[in-house]
């Protein structure tokens, strides 16, 4: 049996059961800020003369060496690792719409009404999104109203605390990154202060100092603060539709009114996102 309302999905990958996000797809305006500030970054610098002054190995090892070894020692291995598909994960657009889940709930409202738990059972099977499928799962088993909202709420405040994790790893990576390029501008100036006999040196000594903070500003600025900025949108855009589903669950288990259910879903959403 198909379900009319099911999409083929793929799913956050911080876990396997998390929210559905659409295959093959790419945020256009993330990309856009990214690549655009890229651009107008490398057009200054060409702009300013001898580029490749802006190209030092060493400076580049300080900084991504630095920030990577300390963020090893203050974050376990293996939640680091889980962070590279979560980063990616910035650059798709968001694969799920509230709007969507007020039709598939009051669909479900609908059904449960008119043939009770046994057709809301047939259907549990297709829903997906993990929440809402739980929920489903608690009317059927015949949990009750408290204890459905007690368990919800412990699964939004879980999904809250793992998201939030994550980013507080970038927030780490973040701060790390200046830090690094600023003690590899020491490093050149300390190498710099030993040739001070040659005045020839200085000044390209001093600019090789000063790029390894650069490196360390552009890695914060550009591009790990603007992701975790989008990922913490991401989170809240997830928990205001949590809570719309579990308004829905919650109003499916005591048999409301189809449309009182959309009503109560509608006034947790954005009027864009209503239906």
């Amino acid at each position: 049996m198909a379900n009319p309302i099911a999409k083929e999905i793929e799913y956050f990958p911080d876990r396997p059961d998390e929210t559905p996000r659409r295959k093959s797809e790419t945020d256009r305006g993330t990309l856009f800020g990214v690549l655009s500030g890229v651009f107008l970054i490398v057009i200054a610098i060409l702009g300013g003369g001898a580029p490749s002054v802006f190209l030092n190995l060493n400076s580049a090892l300080i900084v991504l060496g630095g920030a990577t070894a300390t963020t090893f020692i203050a974050f376990p291995s293996k939640r680091i690792s889980m962070m590279v598909p979560v980063i990616i994960n910035a650059f798709k657009p968001e694969g799920y719409h509230p709007s969507d889940y007020v039709e598939e709930i009051v669909d479900l409202a609908s059904l449960y009404r008119s043939g009770g738990t046994k057709k809301l059972e047939n259907q549990e099977a297709y829903l997906n999104h993990r929440f809402l499928r739980n929920g489903i799962s608690m009317i059927v088993d015949g949990y009750s109203s408290r204890e459905m909202h007690e368990i919800m709420d412990r699964e939004l405040f879980s999904m809250i605390e793992r998201h939030n994790a994550g980013q507080k790893i970038l927030r780490f990576i973040a701060v790390q990154a200046p830090i690094f390029g600023m003690c590899g501008t020491l490093i050149g100036l300390i190498q710099m202060l030993m040739n001070v006999d040659d005045p020839a040196t200085i000044g390209p000594s001093l600019a090789t100092a000063l790029i390894t903070t650069f490196y360390g500003l552009i890695i914060a600025n550009l591009v790990i603060t603007p992701i975790v900025s989008k990922l913490n949108t991401r989170t809240e855009s997830e928990t205001m539709l949590f809570k719309a589903i579990r308004a829905g669950i919650l109003g499916i288990h005591e048999k409301a009114h189809p449309q009182k259910i959309r009503k109560i879903m509608n006034s947790l959403l954005p009027p864009d996102q209503q239906r």
